[in-house]
Order: C-alpha cells, then structure tokens, then sequence
C-alpha cells in the first residue's frame, strides 16, 4: 500500500492510494523524488525524524528519513538533518549505510518536507540482540571480532575528519553476514578552527548525550575523537557483561566495577577496554590504529603455547595498552586557551572535524586535507596578504580577478591546477576595493585613492582613469552593454559612469551614510544601491531619481542584486537576515534567516532559483538557500572569516567566493 508522509493528512493509508499518484486523502504526491513508494512506518517517535520504509522502481527496500515538518523553519535542525547525508555520502565501508540521495518533498499546500534515502540494513541493533537474548554477556572471541569491526569503522569516519559522538548498542546494527553497521550520523560533528576554539574555553558548544556511553568532557560539550573511544569502551562493557553500563558505576570510587560480570574477558582485554574508558582524553588510546594492533596482539595470545613467550606477550601487551595514550609529534601544539592558525575545514549541523589529540590543557592537530566533494572547495588561492574585497570573472569565463587591501589586483586561472597568481597589478594608490571586468583585456579597479581605473591586464598600464568621487570607493557594479558603470562610495554617493567617455552621468547624494553595494538591472534602466544607512535605494538610471526607498532592514545593508528578471531586489546586512523586495511596489516579501552573524556577500542563479550568501558565521558561512520554497538547501564551508564576494561562473558549475582571511575558495556547486 501506498502511504502519504504529508503529517497533516486526515487518511495517510487511504485504500485506493494505490491506484493513483496523489493522495485520495489530502492531495499530495506520493512519488518522493519522482521514483520512491513509501511502504511503511517504521518508527515516528524520534526527536528529529521520521522513519519510513520505500522501495525504489526495482523493488528493493530502503530508508526514508523525513525530517518533521515543524522543524523545516529551524535552520539548527535542518543543518543537523542534513549533516547525516553529508556525512554518509562522504564514507564508502560495508560498516556504513549508503546514501542515496537527499531529497526536498513538495505537499500539496506547498510546504516542502526535508528527506533522506538510504540503505535498508536489515537485522536488529545489538540493544534489541542481547535483550533478545536475555541479557546474556557474549563471549570474547566475539567482543574481539566486534570491537576490531566498530574500531575499523572509526578509522575511516576519523580519517574523513569526523567524530560520530553517538556510539551506544542502539546505533549499532547487526547485519545478516555478521557486519555491524554503525548508524545515525546526525549528531557527527567536523572539527574546525572554530570548535576547537570553543573547546578551549572561548564558549560552549552543542551537547550530544547518551546517559551512560557519553564520555565527561563532552557532556560539557567538549568531544575530541578520544571521547568515540570512551562510548565505544562504555557499549564494550554493555555487550560483555550483559548490563547498562551505570549498573557497574561506583560513583564513591568514579569507576566502572564491571569485570566481575565479565569472567569470560581476558586481562588484556578487560586492561583494553578500561584504557578506552579512562576519565581524561589523554589517558585513553591516541588513535585507531593503536587500538587495533593491540586487538592482534590479544588474538596471538590464544595461538601460543603455554610458555616464556606467552608471558612475554602479555607483558608486551600491557606495555601497548600504556603506551598507546602517548601523544606523537604533530605539525601543531596548542596549548592554553587554544590559538588555531591556518586550519581551515568544513562544517555542518553539529559534526566535528576534528585531529585534535589529548586533553585540553595539550591538544595536538593535524592539518586536515580538503577532500573533492560536494560542499569542500575545489581548491584555495593564496597570495594575498591582506583582506579581499572583491573577485571578478572575465566574459570568457577563464579568468579571475582579485582586489586586495595588500594594494594589488591579482589574476588567476579558474581552471587546472594552478594555484598561484598568473599575474599582480600593484595600485599606487593604497587598499583596492573593487574590481569588475570590462573585457577579457581590461578591467576597472577602485578603492582608498577615491579614482576608478581602467587597466590593461597584459601591461598593467591605467589607460584611463574616472574622478569624482570624495572618500574610498567601496563597490563597483558594470553593465558593458549599457555603456554603464555604477559606484558606491563611502562619501555616501552613488555615481553613475558612461564608460565609453569616462564621463559622469550623475551623482546620486541621497544616502546619508556609505554606500556599501550597488548592481544594474539586466536591462541597464535601474540602479539599486545598499548603504549603512539601513536603507536600499532603486534609482533610474536615465534621469538619476528615486524610485523607491525600501526600507525596513535593522542594520547596515551590505550587500545587494537584482534578481535576472529583473522583478526583485535582494540585500544582505549586518542584521543577518537576506530579504527580498518586490520592484514596482518597493515591499518586502519575504526573508531568509539563518546565518548567525552579518552577512557580506550574495549572489544568484541564472534562473533565478538557488541563492549564495556568505557571512561571518563562525560556521556554515556560505549557505545555498532555493528561492522558490523559501528554504536552505545546504552549507558550504572553507572560510574562517567574513566572506566579501561570491561569484558563480558562466556555467553554474562553480562558484567563487572570497574572504577576509586573505583566501580565494573555488567550489563545486552541489546538486540541489
């Protein structure tokens, strides 16, 4: 039987669902992503979502996670949802449930549900096997096959620069062929600059808790990878003794008594188990890998003879387990409060991309390495030594131009995999703050000097230059096929250009603070420009008048476009929130919320659909939002300061941000 996921449906089983495509019940498709069949209800009493069996064009059965509608407004939780699939997507291992893709269900009254598709495992989790057992302990040949699994598992979700902060029995499914699966990702956090800030004391952070797996640092919101391997000593104990783990707490000694229950664990393997649940993070083993080899170690011991060697062993054993917490050397030591340079990494919900090492006093990190997928740049520019204002792309679509406070324009290529600048312009006349191309040959810069200038990429030389302005330009805006070039000015003007002459059409003085942003209509008869005196103005370029005033924002408004259209102006400010205006009436129709600081730069599909815009959010800066279900799609995340620009090429494959961390990123733009 067909059933309808729509939570507001009166009849979501209606008998002759399976004779249509819509709903008989409330009308809405029951197609998810135009392939998927919902069979069944599996579960709808968890926090987050809910839990549905599908079954795809084939037949097979898979998971259908649907985020609940209430919580599609709150943009925490869709970026925790959406964490899961990002997570899954990224790890291919027989211990990991494969993603298939995510999903955005429209309804009927056109609310739109949040959705993930993901492999069906079959089998119980081991909380539903060893009840069903009674409770009875298992025995250590399969708490070593077990163990060695999970840790394998870690191993790869580590090495992916994620911690799961959520291993417990009931996340861990026991699959038909003896692989345990480790699921429910959601709450998997990445670990950038910007956390382990936070875990040095600057401030808290999201708690993740599971009353007796939860390491004691990260109730406080402090994980590290080390608090995997204290949940994963915690289920240990849960599977070899048969008992809640808090059953064997004896809270007047702070330890967990639990071997007694235990009389099939070996020493060794009791002394294993113990280190994984050691109090502090640097007392428990250092990685993986360590854990691992003491696992052979413990197997070799049942293949020796009753012996020297046997005893050896065990000594050496011992001597592993100690040595396993010692720190290694590392690019780099934090120490105190935790001052993180150069570290730059990807975040999303409240994953952690984490090489943090140790306890808080002493936590050692590697530098993670950017891997190609969706949602991690394709590559960094570095060169500048100073903030970047603004990118530019040249009309061919091969060329990036940049505009530095270091006082330069650098060019680069957008293809390959060349990093370096292909070519500097030095600007004798201090911080360049824009840039725009003219053509594949020139292009026009402005900044602290007051002038716009016209440059020839090749020579370098100003082969004209346009004065008129007061105090710093801050923005330029062109449109080449009107002869037209705008400029937004900290003398609170806005000046309108003819190209062509260099003559100046006119001189908009209606703002009175800066002019932070302006752009041109596609059709070159209006100018919109956005200014810290938390107004937008929409000018007509003919006659230079105000045509509206759009009003409303509650802080400086940085950052403006005009839709392809031509139909709605849409702005960013210090206010953090996008809003989008209504041309002919100057109305606000609606807002975007979500970013947790001010927002410095947007930009637009071609066909008007998906929107960018970057901030100064201490995570997911850049943030793809789809205009027409009013909706954040998914984050993007590389920089570690305000983003100043953001440019999507021609193609609509790639897009081009920079930041005040001195780094120009180049992303895949995700399929949404």
């Amino acid at each position: 039987m067909r059933l309808c996921i729509n939570p507001a449906c009166p009849i979501p089983d209606h008998p002759d669902n399976d004779n249509y495509l819509t709903c008989q019940g409330c009308g809405s498709e029951l197609l998810i992503d135009g392939c998927y069949t919902v069979t069944k209800l599996l579960s709808d009493s968890g926090g987050f979502g809910i839990v549905y069996e599908v079954k795809n064009p084939a037949g097979q059965a898979k998971i259908l996670k649907i985020l609940k509608q209430e919580l599609n407004e709150d943009s925490k939780a869709v970026s925790l949802f959406q964490q899961e699939a990002f997570v899954l997507g990224q790890i291919e291992h027989a211990g990991i449930p494969k993603i298939e893709t995510y999903v955005h269900h429209t309804l009927e009254d056109g609310k739109m549900l949040h959705g993930i598709v993901m492999q069906k495992i079959e089998g119980l989790n081991l909380e539903q096997w060893i009840n069903q057992r009674q409770k009875q302990p298992i025995a250590q040949k399969r708490a070593i096959v077990w163990l060695r699994q999970l840790v394998e598992i870690l191993a790869l979700v580590h090495s992916k620069g994620y911690l799961h902060r959520d291993i417990k029995p009931a996340n861990i499914m026991l699959s038909p062929s003896g692989q345990l699966v480790l699921i429910d990702f959601g709450t998997a956090r990445e670990a950038t600059h910007t956390y382990l800030a936070k875990i040095g004391g600057v401030e808290g952070v999201t708690s993740i808790c599971s009353v007796g797996y939860t390491a004691p640092e990260q109730e406080k919101g402090f994980a590290v990878p080390q608090s995997d391997f204290y949940a994963l000593g915690c289920t240990m104990i849960h599977l070899v003794t048969g008992k809640y783990p808090l059953d064997t707490y004896n809270a007047n000694l702070d330890i967990f008594e639990w071997r007694s229950y235990a009389s099939e664990v070996s020493e060794e393997l009791g002394d294993l188990i113990d280190a994984l649940i050691a109090r502090k993070p640097s007392d428990r083993p250092i990685n993986c890998e360590s854990v691992l080899k003491i696992l052979k170690d413990i197997e070799q011991i049942d293949k020796l003879a009753p012996s020297g060697k046997f005893n050896s062993k065990r000594k050496s054993i011992k001597k592993a387990i100690k040595d396993s917490s010692r720190k290694p050397t590392s690019p780099i030591l934090l120490t105190g409060s935790i001052v993180v340079a150069a570290v730059l990494g990807i975040s999303i919900g409240t994953a952690i991309k984490v090489s943090a090492i140790g306890n808080f006093e002493e936590i050692s990190l590697q530098l993670p390495v950017f891997q190609q997928k969706r949602l991690t740049p394709l590559r960094f520019l570095q060169g500048h030594t100073d903030t970047i204002q603004s990118v530019a792309l040249s009309p061919d679509g091969k060329t990036i131009a940049s505009a530095s406070d270091d006082g330069t324009v650098k060019l680069w290529e957008l293809e390959g995999e060349n990093s370096n600048p292909i070519r500097e312009i030095k600007d004798q006349g201090g911080w360049v703050r824009a840039v725009v191309f003219l053509s594949d040959r020139q292009i026009i810069t402005a900044g602290q000097d007051k002038n716009i200038k016209i440059i020839d990429i090749a020579s370098g030389k100003v082969l004209k230059t346009l004065s008129g302005h007061t105090n710093l330009i801050d923005n330029l805006a062109i449109a080449p096929a009107s002869d037209l070039l705008a400029s937004g000015s900290y003398d609170n003007t806005v000046n309108l250009w003819q190209i062509s002459t260099g003559k100046l059409e006119h001189s908009l003085k209606e703002h009175t603070d800066k002019v932070l942003g302006v752009a041109i209509s596609p059709d070159g008869k209006l100018v919109v420009s956005a200014s810290r005196d938390k107004t937008l103005r929409i000018w007509d370029v003919k006659t230079g008048e105000t045509l509206k005033i759009l009003s409303g924002s509650l802080a400086p408004v940085t950052c403006v476009l005009i839709t392809p259209d031509g139909k709605h102006v849409i702005s960013g400010g210090n206010d953090k929130l996008i809003r989008i205006w209504d041309v002919a009436s100057g109305k606000q129709i609606f807002t975007l919320s979500g970013h947790d600081d001010a927002i410095g730069a947007i930009a637009i599909s071609n066909d008007g659909n998906y929107l960018f815009s970057g901030g100064k959010d201490n995570s997911n800066s850049i943030r793809l939002w789809n205009l027409q279900t009013k909706s954040l799609v998914w984050n993007l995340i590389g920089h570690n300061d305000m983003v100043t620009s953001l440019i999507i090429t021609l193609d609509q494959l790639k897009l081009i941000s920079s930041s005040q961390d001195k780094n120009i990123a180049i992303w895949e733009i995700p399929k949404h």
